[in-house]
């Protein structure tokens, strides 16, 4: 800038003295000096350029150090999924329906960032539509386990936010976890999706997003066996939201209070998994409906589930996966029912039960079974193969309503097969082909509300059996 300045001063007195020369004698202008004058002008016009281009350069390098401070403190990555799926329905009368080439997005926003040696936060957006969709026809799709998890409109929701921090550090670590937990697509679907293991609880028994707290103590340091761990967790499945007075309604539903207790361990060999659990939800609401459309929801009873879960990956470097699971539900109704509104009318309906004042006590159980192999061809990028088979009784219920399954199959009251084949593209897309069979022997499957009467007692169209053969492509980067 002062070197402008020195030149723009010169010019001004070369060619003052020119104009004063001028007037004295305009017929003697000394040519050189105007060659000079040109010349500064030309040098000027030249660093006021090179002035203006710095200025851009400085711009530049300070947007570049804002925007690798903002991505140095949180690590981003993306999951993007299009599938078509094509459903294919028969009552229980034989007669059979179908809906073919239904389409659908879903993205997933994945953040994480490492606050201090032992705190860090881990976060997911998501966004599941079917195309040219604004909405979703999935009974209970708006409440909270279920946002971002199955097809709605195109905005974005909050599917975990939570941070891990060890509190205590030594032979047995303990680290909370606090927030929107990691308890979506569970052990084992991994295998399926072909990632590696993203959340921490049985698949069988509860998929979908939840808010809580969670004590982890690692016993790995202090018994040698890998994976060891116990964790105590606390969440809510339903609060009641206070009133402006902050102290709720009088004669308000009961908040679903959540207790769990997880214990895992490894079992000597690379890639195993044991883990047993027992969690209790006490105050379960029917989140019922009648014919009007008024709100009957109520507290119907309490819910106890115990799962055991035992899996093997890529077992002895074979590049065969195996797992299984088997759960237990006990629902205890309160004797209370609400009005929900069926084709039929107005029912009254609680826990597992269409009777009012019934307290006996529901026994459920389901086991889930599933291998896949890697193939050792590496022209086609070592595909997979994979089947999985599923069995509900009667009375079987868990919280798997937020599953990413559209079809929620590991509900199921009866039972279901899924097979699979993965085309790897490149380390980060891949296909898979699919089909889900379906045989429904009892009705409402994933649902805690009424009997499950037999489907062949129903008849008429009550669902019997429902095929999804699908295609989808994925993408994990």
């Amino acid at each position: 800038m002062k070197k402008v300045v020195k030149l723009s001063l010169i010019a001004s007195l070369i060619v003052g003295g020119s104009l004063l020369n001028a007037s004295v004698n305009t017929s003697e202008i000394n040519a050189e000096l105007l060659n000079k004058v040109t010349s500064l002008e030309t040098q000027i016009k030249e660093i006021k350029e090179a002035q203006s281009k710095s200025n851009d350069t400085i711009e530049e390098r300070v947007d570049k150090i804002e925007t690798s401070t903002m991505t140095d403190k949180i690590d981003f990555g993306i999951d993007f999924r299009t599938r078509a799926d094509n459903f294919e329905a028969e009552d229980a009368s034989g007669d059979k329906t179908s809906s073919n080439n239904v389409w659908s997005n879903r993205l997933r926003l994945n953040m994480n960032s490492d606050i201090t040696d032992d705190m860090k936060f881990t976060g997911r957006l998501s966004m599941y539509k079917n195309w040219s969709d604004t909405g979703s026809s999935y009974l209970y799709s708006s409440m909270d386990p279920m946002q971002g998890r199955r097809p709605a409109d195109s905005g974005m929701f909050v599917e975990r936010a939570y941070i891990d921090w060890t509190a205590i550090n030594g032979l047995v670590p303990v680290t909370f976890t606090i927030g929107r937990q990691p308890s979506s697509d569970g052990p084992s679907h991994q295998f399926k999706d072909n990632t590696v293991r993203k959340a921490t609880y049985s698949a069988l028994s509860f998929d979908g997003a939840a808010d809580g707290i969670v004590a982890t103590a690692g016993l790995q340091k202090l018994t040698g066996v890998e994976e060891m761990a116990l964790r105590i967790g606390y969440g809510k499945g339903y609060q009641d939201d206070t009133t402006y007075t902050y102290i709720g309604d009088s004669g308000a539903i009961k908040d679903t209070n959540v207790l769990g207790a997880f214990f895992d361990t490894g079992l000597g060999m690379s890639g195993s998994l044991l883990q047993l659990s027992v969690v209790g939800a006490t105050d379960v609401v029917s989140n019922t409906t009648d014919l009007s459309g008024a709100n009957t929801n109520t507290n119907i009873g309490d819910v106890m589930l115990y799962t055991a879960m035992l899996e093997f990956t890529n077992l002895s470097n074979s590049g065969l996966d195996l797992f299984a699971h088997y759960g237990i539900s006990q629902s205890k109704p309160n004797g209370v029912t609400s009005n929900q509104a069926t084709p039929y009318g107005n029912y009254p309906m609680g826990l597992l039960t269409n009777t009012p004042g019934d307290i006996e006590q529901k026994d459920g159980s389901a086991f889930w079974l599933g291998t896949r192999y890697t193939m050792p061809i590496e022209s086609m990028k070592n595909p997979k193969l994979g089947v999985e088979y599923n069995q509900g009784s009667q009375n079987w219920f868990s919280f798997t309503q937020g599953s990413n399954s559209l079809t929620n199959k590991l509900a199921t009251r009866g039972n279901a097969l899924e097979v699979y084949y993965i085309q790897p593209i490149n380390r980060y897309a891949n296909l898979r082909f699919g089909a889900e069979m379906i045989d429904y022997e009892y009705v409402g499957s994933g649902y805690q509300i009424g009997t499950p009467m037999s489907v062949s007692d129903m008849g008429g169209t009550t669902l019997d059996k429902l095929n999804n053969y699908y295609l989808l492509f994925n993408l994990s980067y």
